[in-house]
């Protein structure tokens, strides 16, 4: 058999991470740290490699970071498999049935259409509509569904337009605004961003309880500080050209006449998610014991009992690979912890970087963001919250700080297309290059990271975060 190049790459990459794994073994333990956290230090060393390479699925990685564990002599398999049983985990599925069943039905199209209609008197504020239609839709459901479902109704506006891909900044801008819009809106609740969840996760491990309206409190000025900046940013680079919008009046009307009248399936599943929604900011406040994951499940199940949403459905639109990958990525996060590795890795570089906690929150979402360009989301926020609670630990500050700092920083990717859904799907439609991504990108993510550093400083300093 002749191998590929591709195989042979893959190969390679896989017996750099043997010998990765031999050498931790067999290199003596550093001084302060154990010889177990030495060889989570190796685990981590190792995920990075996959979850960057992506040479196996990630949820593979996910597994593998879970079995290394018992078979490294780290923890017990019956204590590292419980991590499948994080609530974290259980809100996914519920929120992501949910999503399902509001897709089934095309109600987040309807939502989208609508919204857009009221953007239409010139191509400027359209395209922010655009960014913000993207942004709100993810604060219900998953913002890789946001933008699988808003590519196509924007893509066909531009070939309505006539617009030719990579000659026009308003293909540019549209296309664009649907990636940032859906990456800076799903740091708006925890059902957006698929790392929310495993922040929120990985805190309760550490005894920390934030409820769906803590995070929406915690997280909104970001989002509605940001959002404009990053458009400001985006038609200043890719100065719109188009002057008139009477196609873009006419194929939107045609869209909605299309969809006709509202069914009772849509209006039930609506019901169903606005009670949901309710219930998340609501219940939790009132019953302390009461998780987000038992109210989610609770929504997800009442899709079935309605009929709004079969097995068959949930199928074909559940991504379970991404289950199991938050399984890999929440016990990566415990065994740090308690190996004392994270702790360990954060007195390490403070003796270089100093103790300045104000240096500190910077370097953390600095951090964050070039390693969530390069890797999944999910997978960056794993590695680097354990290492922030090492930080928080050895400062005395709160975990909270340092996890919300990591996992709102995990969805400011805005540099390269494998860097998130959104900016893969909106980049196979090829209406922006590479060049045009890294070039918004970059200035986006830089007025990102200041946004979130002063909100960090001042307004999370004023409601006691810290």
């Amino acid at each position: 058999m002749v191998l590929t190049v591709e195989n042979k790459q893959r190969i390679a990459i896989l017996f750099t991470v043997f010998i990765t794994l031999v050498i931790f073994y067999l290199l003596p333990t550093p001084e302060g740290l154990s010889e177990k956290g030495k060889m989570m230090l190796g685990i981590l060393v190792v995920a990075v490699m996959l979850w960057v390479s992506e040479v196996v699925p990630l949820a593979i990685t996910g597994l593998l970071v879970i079995i290394l564990q018992p078979i490294l002599y780290i923890s017990e398999p019956e204590k590292v498999f419980t991590s499948f049983g994080n609530t974290a985990i259980f809100f996914l599925i519920g929120a992501f049935i949910i999503a399902s069943a509001i897709e089934k039905h095309n109600l987040h199209k309807r939502i989208a259409i609508s919204f857009l209609r009221k953007f239409e008197s010139s191509p400027k504020q359209f395209t922010f509509g655009i960014m913000l239609c993207c942004a709100l839709l993810s604060f219900i459901i998953p913002e890789h569904a946001v933008a699988v479902l808003m590519m196509p109704i924007v893509l066909s506006i531009l070939v309505s337009l006539k617009i030719v891909p990579q000659l026009s900044n308003f293909g540019k801008v549209s296309m664009l605004a649907i990636a940032y819009g859906c990456s800076i809106g799903s740091l708006g609740t925890l059902v957006g961003g698929a790392r929310n969840p495993v922040t929120i996760g990985f805190m309760e491990t550490q005894g920390i309880k934030v409820t769906f309206l803590d995070w929406m409190i915690y997280s909104f000025p970001i989002v509605f500080i940001s959002l404009p900046l990053v458009w400001l940013i985006l038609i200043t680079f890719y100065p719109v050209e188009i002057k008139d919008l009477k196609k873009v009046q006419h194929k939107l009307n045609n869209e909605i006449k299309a969809l006709g009248p509202i069914k009772s399936e849509e209006k039930l599943v609506t019901a169903i998610l606005f009670g949901t929604v309710l219930a998340w900011v609501i219940i939790p406040s009132i019953f302390s014991y009461m998780s987000l994951a038992v109210v989610a499940v609770a929504g997800g199940i009442a899709m079935f009992f309605s009929g709004s949403i079969s097995w068959k459905d949930i199928e074909q639109r559940v991504p379970w690979g991404i289950i199991l990958l938050y399984g890999g990525a929440i016990s990566l996060g415990i065994g740090m912890v308690e190996t004392g590795a994270a702790e360990w890795l954060a007195l390490n570089f403070l003796s270089i970087s100093g103790n300045n906690v104000i240096i500190t929150i910077f370097l953390l979402i600095l951090i964050t963001i070039v390693f969530t360009n390069m890797m999944s989301n999910v997978a960056a926020v794993a590695m680097i919250l354990p290492i922030g609670a090492g930080f928080a630990t050895v400062l005395g500050l709160p975990v909270l700080l340092s996890s919300m700092l990591i996992g709102l920083a995990g969805g400011l990717a805005f540099v390269l297309v494998i860097a998130t859904p959104g900016n893969a799907i909106t980049y196979s439609a090829g209406y922006f290059s590479t060049k045009d991504l890294f070039r918004a990108g970059l200035i986006a993510n830089l007025t990102c990271i200041l946004v979130l550093f002063l909100i960090a400083i001042s307004y999370w300093k004023l409601i006691g975060i810290w």
